[in-house]
């Protein structure tokens, strides 16, 4: 899964397990600017010739692909998430969500990816767009595009060792502290 994919399902999951706040509705408004920061460059006018670059270059980058993955990831978590909430092993729901949760999500799969390209479109213009999906089709984004996903796997492998050797010298650290809030570390 590239980093795209990993962020957007990560927002996903997060809004629909971590934060209680149900699908639909509003979000707490994004907080102001820092004092003294620059103000934000208004988003360019969404046009249709905009979301037409939009989706060609989505194309190019395979956001088909991606909403699949996206769709894929969530499943899990949803399994995981009814399990846990019935006290049931998670391979015992895979039937039931696959039957009945599933085919809504894959059915409304246009509708996330009308959403990918809406943001798109808001955030570049439609010059911009056809830009990019140039220098998507040029050899050096070509190879940018074959080459994230390996340097996905590779960062993603240093950032495991690296999160495994803070936790272990944390652990140490804080062992005593721990024992004493009568605290044990997670393995």
């Amino acid at each position: 899964m590239n980093t795209t994919t990993r962020i957007v399902a990560g927002t996903l999951l997060a809004g629909m397990l971590a934060s209680g706040t149900a699908w639909g509705q509003a979000a707490a408004p994004a907080p102001a600017p820092a004092q003294g920061a620059a103000p934000a460059q208004p988003a360019p006018v969404v046009t249709e010739a905009a979301r037409r670059e939009a989706r060609a270059l989505g194309e190019k980058l395979g956001w088909e692909a991606q909403v699949r993955g996206i769709i894929n990831t969530l499943r899990t978590a949803i399994i995981v998430n009814i399990a846990q909430a019935n006290g049931k092993q998670p391979q015992e729901l895979i039937g039931t969500v696959d039957d009945l949760l599933m085919p809504d999500f894959v059915s409304d799969a246009g509708t996330l990816q009308a959403m990918i390209v809406e943001a798109w479109a808001g955030a570049f213009t439609a010059d911009e767009l056809r830009n990019l999906r140039t220098f998507y089709n040029t050899p050096l984004g070509d190879k940018l595009l074959r080459t994230i996903p390996q340097l996905n796997n590779v960062i993603n492998q240093a950032g495991q060792g690296w999160a495994q050797k803070v936790y272990q010298q944390s652990q140490q650290k804080h062992a005593e502290e721990f024992a004493k809030r009568g605290l044990k570390f997670a393995p």
